[in-house]
């Protein structure tokens, strides 16, 4: 894919990163000429030095053909004008990053793909993490309503040896299993193990009681 890569901040470096590895065909715009510097000898892009705002910066970066654009930066002004030029100039996707929630509902309004406040996402997941160090990994679903969560099944478990369909969950849905490397779709009559990793979606409220319920 053909991806231009606004901002050279924390998340722009890494998306570099990312989608230079994925083989995409990368173009880097920032207002930061020592940046694009770092960025062209490190990696497999094409760095352009100016103000993304700007239209003729966009046109310079070939945006109508680009896959995607994703604005980075800190001045959510800035990543919607530049999300909506690149928009009119015939970029397929656009993806911005929104620093204030107050300004979520103006870019969804525009149609923009968003990313919303990233400080806090960090910080919520890093709080959640610590209060509930039995979940593995997880993922907050319709604006923290429900989570996709990992949790491993331990010994004192009272769902090992148990069929699922006998743990009665409710509000809830076991999504898969991964067990000695391989991945389960679960069924009705798939058996517990000790061990075994299970991914499940479930209403946030609904989170600690069936974590409790595979590893207590």
């Amino acid at each position: 894919m053909y991806l231009i890569i606004v901002g050279l901040g924390g998340i722009g470096r890494n998306l570099v990163d990312i989608a230079t590895k994925d083989k995409n065909d990368v173009v880097v715009i920032d207002e930061d000429e020592k940046r694009c510097k770092e960025i062209a000898e490190k990696y497999d892009a094409l760095t352009i030095v100016g103000d993304a705002t700007e239209r003729s910066t966009l046109e310079e970066a070939e945006a109508s053909r680009a896959g995607a654009l994703i604005a980075t930066t800190s001045d959510d002004a800035a990543n919607l004008m530049m999300a909506l030029t690149a928009k009119e100039l015939g970029t397929k996707k656009t993806v911005a990053v929104v620093n204030q929630d107050e300004h979520v509902d103006m870019f969804k309004r525009a149609d923009i793909f968003l990313f919303e406040n990233p400080d806090m996402t960090v910080a919520r997941h890093l709080y959640l993490s610590a209060k509930r160090p039995k979940i593995k990994d997880f993922l907050t679903v319709g604006g923290g309503k429900a989570e996709i969560f990992e949790v491993i099944v331990s010994e004192g478990s009272r769902a090992v040896g148990k069929q699922l369909s006998k743990l009665r969950i409710k509000e809830a849905i076991v999504v898969a299993i991964e067990r000695n490397g391989d991945i389960i779709l679960p069924k009705g009559d798939t058996v517990i193990q000790t061990h075994d990793q299970i991914t499940t979606f479930a209403k946030a409220k609904e989170v600690e009681k069936i974590s409790a319920l595979f590893a207590p």
